[in-house]
């Protein structure tokens, strides 16, 4: 493999040249050709031609810059301020972030990007008391740590002396960013900074990493906790340090969500304020996944232990900033803006943008309009062997297939990254249960196979080559045949790398108890560099598996920051995207595109709002107010009510049935409210749209409220819950909900017509899959009950609205290239319909490989009824009143989704 280190050291080289500036692509192939007779002259013209093609990729990565909604009292200080500020920290961390092969146009974004950060967070050296609260709406993976590291690093610069991280709630994540921390912000190895026996090893301590190895004069940070262990009050370094306000360097806790933790921070403190009770220094305090444990579900005057320890810490301070960093911003901005000692977002909220490189859910899965599915593989097997609802004393009778193709596709992904010249780790991540016993069962199964296929390469791949049969060899080839065939290798070029590349591979379970034995044992995690991770919750929160390639996720959560915090699949695949797999369910994945898409939705409503000098209120109320909300409020309160009531908004928002229940009494009664609507509706009064779809206009709104109150809905669809949705549709007081349009759609017009409904009707085609027994789900080419373009072709909205529509959504933002939409989303046109449109969809149902699943062959004797809404209205209007519809959750709601959120004992 001496080769591969040649190209290795020769890419470092060329990055590094190109780390200063912005360089053209011609540069890129000078310094190339200039370096390659000296790094490495043995190289052949299509290994040069393959790296070259890797950076030049690498220069063209972009990013802009992000969206704020701030205060009406915000005012800019940092332009004024900016000259007098000796930014070495920043340059330091600059500079280390372009010789590890960071792009410099990214690099160059995170300056501009982190000035308007700091700007936000507020003056180190204003004077007076004052605290701060913000939130920074970041993507899963995509990179936030090193957003704010280089945001301490130009804090630290401008005057703050006090940097606190909560870096979520385990001794795992928390070594983590630690480590991140010791080489970005630091210098130093904090690893070798002993705490225990009364003892500080400060020599040993000076050993510089990262930035320190740059800049020694700037790696002067005082970390009052180390990689191997979180504060303790009792240590040596606490007990013998004063932080006072002159100080030179800026102190930094890199802390657990922890109550005990946080107390005895709070206690320190109250020992470095004295007399006066507040420390009259600076304090930056970041939370990391702050909508996790942060947020206060308690009562104002009794708020939760972590929620009640954040205040305190800020309430030390006659100076705080606090800022909450997630990917999932529903609860906190579900904090009560009313309790100005609480942690809502008052000041600004941020949402960033990801380079151009990221691979999130749109990446992975597409859109309900445009779903992408080239990297997902089939997991329904699991069943079998790992049941959905299965409990902790479960034992597990084996591995499924599914999973054994994932380990052998893994080793094949390892050592065609191998055989490409890659550096860094490699990783597979194994997450089928929230129970520990299920997980170490798991973990032992998929270690001993790996084992077994390890052994077989290292002894039986060269017999093999020459045509000795081997069944674990065999497996491995069909596995190369099925995923990877198409790579630049041959199968005996892979089987020839093979036992080099998986020889060092480690099968490690992450759970509590592992985690739980770092901090016992003052341990630092030796992270395998490659490796399959087998765990549960205590993985996917907040850990990266360097070179993640293989991923197998057989969960079901219906909280949607649970949910989009396990895809530790996102991320950045630079060189290997093409051999990423993830097994997962499509009842899941859809699940992934739906909460994408609210989370994007909010995201795109924070723009309209800057747009229109909006402020974090506004955009709490007008979260709060999304229909979607009602889950996560659910789950806030469901274990201290048992009733209570929340108001969303329907206006401009997409409400359509995408779960129906396929037991025979219910389609049976979905059909006949559906034939008694079109009974009282008469004959049609004109065509819906260019398609002929039957429309009629101006129907009373206790029509609609009627045939609502006929429908049998699944539980997990939230907006239809209970009579909520009629009882809102029948109270309307608002002029523009009087009347409503309704259209019946219509298929293709093929053989004699389905008069079942008592008019000549088409039925719309739609895949089905059955989920949970006889729950059926909508899926096939849409992800989705309706099209794309249904709501936008109907005739009720003039020509001139659409066309404004279209022109203002295409001009509502920059459009990243590769991340503009095909099309107009629908709901850019709801704000143009003349009144709310009730849209039914008599479907026929298509079964996967026409086969249909066991207990459903009754389903084809129906027409199977789902429902659509479109009100109109605009997303950001949090003012109008008139679409708030206030939904009474009750206990057999609550219980419902309780299940749905896998609440139980002996979870990791």
């Amino acid at each position: 493999m001496a080769e591969n280190v040649a190209m290795e050291q020769l890419k470092l080289a060329v990055s590094g040249a190109l780390s200063t500036g912005l360089h053209t692509e011609q540069e890129l192939r000078d310094m190339v050709a200039g370096l390659r007779p000296v790094l490495a002259p043995t190289a052949s013209d299509a290994e040069i031609d393959a790296m070259t093609r890797e950076l030049i990729q690498r220069l063209q990565i972009d990013v802009d810059l992000g969206t704020a909604v701030t205060s009406e009292d915000f005012v800019s200080w940092l332009p004024g301020r900016r000259s007098e500020i000796e930014w070495s920290r920043w340059k330091a961390y600059k500079q280390w972030l372009l010789q590890n092969g960071r792009p410099p146009k990214v690099v160059d974004k995170l300056g501009h990007l982190t000035d308007e950060i700091l700007d936000l967070v507020g003056d180190p050296k204003a004077g007076g008391a004052w605290g701060r609260r913000g939130l920074v709406i970041g993507d899963v993976q995509s990179g936030k740590t090193g957003t704010y590291l280089g945001l301490f690093n130009k804090a630290a610069d401008a005057g703050y002396r006090l940097i606190i991280v909560l870096a979520g709630s385990t001794e795992s994540l928390r070594q983590q960013t630690q480590e991140r921390l010791d080489e970005a912000f630091i210098g130093r190895d904090t690893r070798l900074i002993a705490q225990k026996g009364g003892q500080s090893n400060q020599q040993a301590s000076k050993k510089f990493v990262g930035i320190g190895l740059l800049n020694e004069t700037i790696a002067d940070a005082q970390s009052m906790t180390t990689v191997m262990q979180d504060f303790r009050k009792s240590s040596l370094m606490a007990s013998s340090i004063t932080v006072s306000e002159n100080t030179p360097s800026p102190y930094v806790f890199v802390l657990k969500k922890n109550k005990s933790v946080l107390n005895a921070v709070q206690e320190w403190l109250g020992q470095q304020a004295g007399t006066t009770g507040r420390i009259d220094l600076p304090l930056l305090l970041l939370d990391d996944e702050s909508d996790y444990a942060s947020v206060n579900t308690g009562a104002e005057e009794s708020p939760t232990a972590i929620n009640a320890a954040i205040r305190g810490i800020l309430g030390k301070f006659t100076r705080s900033s606090y800022i909450a960093f997630t990917a999932t911003p529903f609860a906190n901005i579900f904090i009560d803006h009313d309790h100005q000692n609480d942690l809502f977002p008052r000041d600004y909220v941020y949402s960033l943008e990801t380079p151009t490189n990221y691979v999130g859910a749109s990446a992975t899965f597409g859109t309900s309009d445009d779903v992408f599915d080239g990297g997902l593989m089939d997991v329904t097997d699991a069943e079998a062997y790992v049941p959905s609802r299965h409990k902790s004393g479960d034992s597990v009778p084996g591995l499924p297939p599914s999973l054994k193709l994932a380990v052998r596709t893994f080793l094949i992904a390892t050592a065609v990254r191998d055989l490409r010249g890659h550096g860094g780790g490699r990783s597979m991540l194994v997450n089928v249960s929230r129970f520990k016993n299920i997980q170490r069962q798991v973990h032992e199964l998929v270690e001993q196979y790996a084992v077994e296929l390890r052994n077989a390469a290292e002894f039986h791949a060269a017999a093999y080559a020459d045509g000795q049969p081997n069944s674990h060899l065999e497996s491995l080839e069909e596995a190369y045949d099925q995923v990877y065939s198409d790579v630049e290798f041959s199968w005996a070029q892979v089987l020839d790398a093979l036992w080099s590349s998986v020889a060092d591979i480690r099968v490690t379970l992450v759970n509590s108890d592992r985690d739980k034995a770092l901090v016992d044992q003052e341990l630092a995690w030796d992270k395998p560099p490659r490796m399959i991770a087998v765990g549960g919750d205590v993985l996917s929160r907040g850990l990266t598996l360097d070179g993640l390639s293989t991923s197998y996720f057989y969960r079901q959560a219906g909280a949607f920051d649970t949910l989009m915090q396990m895809a530790r699949w996102f991320g950045y695949r630079d060189g290997f995207q093409d051999l990423t797999r993830l097994w997962i369910t499509a009842d899941v994945a859809d699940q992934f595109r739906f909460v994408d898409e609210a989370v994007r939705e909010l995201r795109d409503d924070l723009a309209e709002m800057k747009a229109q000098r909006l402020t974090p209120a506004d955009f709490g109320l007008a979260v709060k107010k999304h229909p979607e909300s009602l889950l996560v409020t659910a789950r806030n309160k469901m274990k201290a009510a048992t009733t209570f009531k929340k108001s969303v908004s329907l206006g401009g928002r997409r409400i359509e049935t995408v779960r129906l229940i396929g037991e025979d009494a219910s389609l049976a009664k979905n059909e006949s409210a559906l034939r008694t609507l079109l009974t009282v509706l008469g004959a049609p009064s004109e065509p819906a749209n260019r398609m002929n779809w039957p429309g009629w206009r101006g129907v009373p709104k206790s029509t609609i409220a009627d045939y609502l109150d006929g429908l049998a809905t699944d539980q997990a669809e939230l907006i239809w819950t209970g009579n909520n949705l009629q009882t809102f549709v029948r109270n309307a007081k608002s002029p523009s909900m009087q009347k409503w349009d309704v259209v019946l759609a219509n298929g293709r017009k093929t053989g004699d017509p389905d008069m079942r409904l008592g008019l000549p009707l088409y039925p719309p085609e739609r895949m089905l899959t059955a989920s949970d027994g006889t729950v059926l789900r909508v899926s096939g080419g849409s992800a989705r009950l309706a099209g794309s373009s249904d709501v936008a072709s109907l005739n009720f909205i003039s020509k001139e609205a659409k066309e404004e529509a279209t022109a203002a959504f295409w001009n509502s933002k920059k459009w990243p290239e590769g991340k503009r939409p095909k099309g107009v989303p629908e709901t850019a046109f709801y704000h143009c319909l003349p009144r709310p449109v009730l849209m039914l969809y008599p479907l026929r149902p298509k079964w996967k490989d026409n086969v249909t699943p066991d207990g459903l062959d009754h389903v084809g004797g129906h027409l199977v009824v789902a429902t659509k809404i479109a009100i109109p209205g605009r997303h950001v209007d949090v003012n109008d009143t008139s679409t708030d519809a206030d939904y009474i959750i009750n206990t057999v709601a609550q219980q419902g989704w309780l299940a749905q959120l896998e609440w139980g004992t002996d979870a990791d």
